[in-house]
């Protein structure tokens, strides 16, 4: 527990020091982005299981400058606006990744939302291609397969892609669903 705590407080000490060094943000600026960081950190422990500290701890161990820059809507999303969308812990969507197609990542499938193509990591490490690409873009952007037309990517404009997958930073991943959905 006291691991968890260090998030907290991490983020206590750069709050009471941007209060304190007064380097152009005012204590009430300060006070209410920190408000909006414990009730963001808050939502994300109720929409993902685990405490607000947990929560906490992940961002604060990836966060590398000014707290109030690393807070902020584009690296926290609100959980309510992913509202139909299936969220899995990334854990649990390992875990799932391994029920249906074993250990080996490279043979994991996923199907793109727009055109239907499946693909796996393998085939995207085999053409050269990064093979984590194979999780949020169709094949069809590297000429791999798909759709000629396609090019979808879950990094574009629309978040469309199949689940939400929660890394153990709490930072959030639209990853294309498996191909070969449990039943």
């Amino acid at each position: 527990m006291e691991e968890i705590k260090k998030g907290y407080e991490s983020l206590m000490a750069d709050y009471q020091r941007s209060v304190t060094e007064n380097n152009g943000w005012s204590e009430e600026e300060c006070k209410k982005s920190l408000d909006w960081v414990l009730a963001r950190a808050q939502k994300y422990a109720d929409w993902c299981g685990v405490t607000r500290d947990e929560v906490l701890e992940g961002w604060e161990k990836a966060r590398t400058y000014c707290w109030r820059n690393f807070y902020q809507e584009c690296n926290q999303p609100d959980p309510e606006k992913m509202k139909g969308t299936p969220v899995m812990l990334y854990k649990d969507w390992v875990a799932k990744g391994e029920r249906l197609y074993g250990k080996d990542w490279m043979n994991w499938k996923f199907k793109c939302p727009t055109c239907g193509h499946v693909q796996s990591l393998g085939e995207f490490k085999n053409a050269g291609v990064d093979p984590n690409y194979a999780i949020t873009c169709c094949a069809s952007r590297f000429n791999l397969g798909g759709r000629k037309d396609c090019k979808w990517t879950t990094g574009g404009l629309l978040a469309i892609g199949g689940v939400y997958v929660v890394r153990p930073d709490f930072k959030i991943i639209l990853a294309f669903a498996f191909a070969d959905e449990e039943k």
